[in-house]
């Protein structure tokens, strides 16, 4: 039997972003919102949406962390704010959410108490689930969701790459992951069309209409991830160093095609995701590799500056 469960409450439009926020934490009652960012985006365009979102009544508190910080290390401010946060509003990036997600987890330590976790995220979507056992997947999902195209308006090519990278990677092992889950095959199918309909778009525009594709993509693909993460993003996330500027869709990207290679599929949903991709003759990896022909990152890990026996050691010891 598979038990589905999604208990996140989602707004999905164009400036949606201080409405959706005004009308959550009214409904909550909540009065002591831990805003939760890059320090990169302190003075941002941003940053003054989340504050105009909050009710007048807010007595907002603010955790910045720089983008090489040791995440764990970040969240641990969490317990020392003045007022005990009862919600997290993460915001910007998956490494906020993945900050705020372990903040509410070292609060609940603390205080007994399990505040609410919105995130707002930008281009590069969500966090993956919790790999160290300290969350279930259904635990570990923020209480609201608000994705606003308009807040990736502006965003560097490379990020757009990023984020589609993890989308097609994310629904596509999951797609292929033998756990029975047709919910989450169906938001895996949507995702990959919609990556492999914008591949051709990225180095050609940053229109409105691109990044609400990109944001559509890594939200269904990110949610498919109930039946678990696949092991290209397994090593990827081992090997990552974003300290040393070794970031995961770079990996991911490398992995993908071999991971694929030598892995045990399933013959009829190989047949779906390859109709879907327009390659309907083609083995996957060729198809992959096709598809992700015009990606500028690496394919090799040493030129990303990974010593993978290095690295799985010093993940894994």
């Amino acid at each position: 039997m598979t038990l589905i469960t999604y208990p996140t409450r989602v707004h999905f439009a164009d400036d949606v972003l201080q409405e959706a926020l005004h009308s959550e934490l009214e409904r909550s009652g909540c009065k002591a919102p831990l805003l939760v960012s890059e320090a990169s985006l302190l003075e941002s365009e941003f940053a003054d949406r989340i504050l105009s979102g909050l009710p007048v009544s807010s007595r907002p508190q603010q955790l910045t962390f720089s983008h090489h910080s040791d995440l764990r290390q970040a969240a641990k401010t969490a317990i020392e704010q003045p007022y005990i946060p009862d919600v997290i509003i993460a915001f910007g990036s998956a490494r906020a959410i993945e900050v705020g997600r372990k903040c509410r987890y070292k609060l609940m330590q603390a205080h007994g108490k399990r505040p609410l976790l919105f995130a707002v995220p930008g281009v590069d979507g969500l966090p993956g689930p919790c790999t160290r056992n300290l969350e279930t997947w259904r635990s570990g999902l923020p209480s609201v969701l608000i994705c606003d195209p308009t807040v990736a308006l502006g965003a560097e090519t490379v990020q757009l790459w990023r984020s589609i990278i993890l989308s097609l990677v994310r629904c596509i092992e999951s797609y292929l992951a033998v756990a029975y889950n047709p919910t989450a095959d169906g938001m895996a199918l949507d995702a990959l069309i919609r990556c492999v309909s914008n591949f051709p778009k990225i180095d050609k525009n940053q229109e409105l209409n691109l990044l609400r594709e990109l944001m559509a993509a890594s939200l269904n693909a990110a949610l498919s991830q109930e039946k678990g993460v696949g092991p290209t993003l397994t090593l990827a996330a081992a090997l990552a160093d974003p300290r040393a500027g070794i970031e995961e869709p770079e990996l991911a990207h490398a992995i993908f095609p071999s991971a694929i290679k030598f892995a045990s599929l399933n013959g009829e949903k190989v047949e779906t995701l390859l109709k879907l991709m327009g390659a309907p003759d083609q083995s996957l990896e060729v198809a992959l590799t096709r598809l992700m022909a015009p990606v500028p990152f690496s394919k090799n890990l040493s030129d990303l500056g990974v010593a993978p026996e290095r690295h799985c050691q010093r993940k894994f010891s």
